[in-house]
């Protein structure tokens, strides 16, 4: 039996990539126009603990594999292609036999689509490219152990206790880590794989005079961390001090009066504009006219000191990837380039129906349609530290949560719940809550006066603080 932290046998990874190429095989040979398989086996453990007890121990370790089957239908419009999915877990020969089956069945009775694109024809990556890929990118043996795991909750949690004796109470330290192994297999004879690794840590605490969780003067807050193995993260007491502090400076927030004022978002709340960015250059949502950016290619819609990239090979990135899940080879792309949009994020659909270049951006599950999405992104630092821009904006607020997800992609209008600090002279002087931001979200953008120095990793995102001119805020004063 596999215990907890140990790695997935070889042998078994090998026999899912090739039954990956098998079922492209079998399809094709059923009568598919063409066919993709993927397999995805993902093994983890996770543990979580509270108040210096061990609370809960999980292993996972899933395996499955998809295939997408597109066969040729004859229409007013001539030849045109339909295609279906489906996964499973089986992959003996009746397995994979049940699957194609399943699939070519769907497949026929489905809409064609004269836009569609088969799985053959995509730019791969060579065989060079390959080699030299699994060189330079060469996997962890071992991610983390299971004891040490669990010392690192356990330190993580009381290191957030000792801080001060105003943490009242613990939610909890989780620490978690394991690997990810993926094949592709397209009809048109390319077969890849590759294997990623993560560890992460984190933890959340309650501060207050009182162990009332629902008392108004109770708060809460966390940190975390995330990296390619355990040994990589932030020392657990970090981790831990970093929770406790900004749950004690949350201590006795209040309102504060409604206006038009600068905001700073603090890196952890700045990762959030570059989705609304990227969700609003979906080359999905551009065509199906869902984002108010779908005319803003070649426009400047940030400052001229903003540039934004889609990095598909970062050192520090967890989103690495020679190839997407079209089996196309990823690029690094400049979406804006001195505050100018560049283009949009594409798979080879919308790529072909925007009459572009792919840029290797689909992303792929077992079953479903391709859907889009970045590598590793990352926004050029600026020079000022976020005390500088503190100092420069003089009276405002610094956002550090927000709640609800109040955006329309296709208007931009953006409004969302907040908390944070209020700005005073160029500096933080008390903790506010339940107060709301908005404005526009091509407003916001244009309306970036500083890009901070404090760049900070999100997993596979790298944003600092971004302070923007004229938000409006809402909030009450004090009674």
């Amino acid at each position: 039996m596999k215990q907890p932290g140990q790695s997935i046998e070889q042998p078994l990874e090998q026999s899912f990539e090739q039954a990956a190429q098998q079922l492209t095989d079998m399809a094709v040979r059923a009568g598919a126009h063409s066919a993709d398989a993927l397999s995805v086996s993902d093994c983890g453990d996770s543990l979580r603990v509270r108040h210096g007890k061990v609370e809960s121990v999980e292993h996972e370790d899933s395996r499955g594999i998809g295939l997408r089957v597109f066969v040729e239908k004859t229409s007013t419009q001539g030849n045109t292609l339909a295609f279906a999915s489906a996964s499973s877990s089986d992959i003996s020969q009746t397995g994979l036999t049940r699957l194609v089956e399943q699939v070519m069945s769907m497949s026929r009775i489905s809409e064609a689509d004269p836009d569609a694109v088969p799985p053959i024809g995509a730019t791969h990556p060579d065989a060079a490219e390959l080699e030299n890929w699994q060189r330079q990118h060469p996997t962890a043996e071992t991610v983390w152990s299971i004891d040490a795991a669990r010392d690192a909750a356990l330190d993580c949690e009381q290191a957030a206790l000792d801080f001060s004796s105003k943490i009242s109470n613990s939610e909890g330290a989780e620490a978690g880590f394991g690997r990810v192994r993926v094949a592709y297999a397209s009809s048109d004879g390319f077969t890849a794989a590759y294997e990623k690794t993560s560890a992460s840590l984190s933890a959340s605490v309650i501060a207050g005079e009182n162990n009332d969780e629902n008392d108004d003067g109770m708060q809460r807050d966390y940190a975390w961390d995330r990296k390619f193995t355990g040994d990589a993260l932030r020392s657990a007491r970090d981790i831990g001090e970093e929770a406790a502090q900004r749950t004690v400076a949350r201590l006795g927030a209040s309102g504060m009066e409604s206006g038009s004022m600068p905001v700073i978002f603090e890196p952890r709340v700045a990762a959030s504009l570059l989705g609304h960015l990227t969700a609003a250059i979906n080359g999905r949502a551009i065509l199906q006219q869902r984002s108010f950016l779908a005319d803003a290619v070649g426009e400047m819609i940030f400052p001229e000191f903003v540039y934004i990239t889609d990095h598909c090979d970062h050192p520090q990135g967890l989103a690495n990837r020679l190839f997407d899940g079209e089996g196309t080879r990823c690029r690094d792309m400049k979406i804006i380039d001195g505050g100018i949009l560049q283009g949009f994020l594409t798979d080879r659909y919308a790529a072909k129906r925007l009459n572009v270049t792919p840029g290797g951006h689909a992303r792929r599950g077992l079953t479903g349609d391709i859907s889009i999405g970045c590598s590793n992104l990352l926004i050029q630092a600026g020079d000022l530290t976020q005390e500088a821009m503190l100092r420069d904006i003089g009276n405002g607020l610094l956002v550090c949560e927000l709640i609800g997800f109040g955006v329309n992609g296709v208007t931009g209008d953006y409004s969302r719940g907040a908390s944070g600090f209020v700005i005073e002279n160029g500096k933080i002087t008390r903790p506010v809550q339940e107060i709301t931001i908005a404005g526009n979200l091509p407003d916001i953008f244009k309306g970036i006066r500083h890009v901070g120095s404090d760049i900070t990793w999100f997993g596979s995102t790298a944003v600092p603080s971004i302070a923007i001119d004229g938000m409006t805020v809402a909030g009450q004063t004090s009674s």
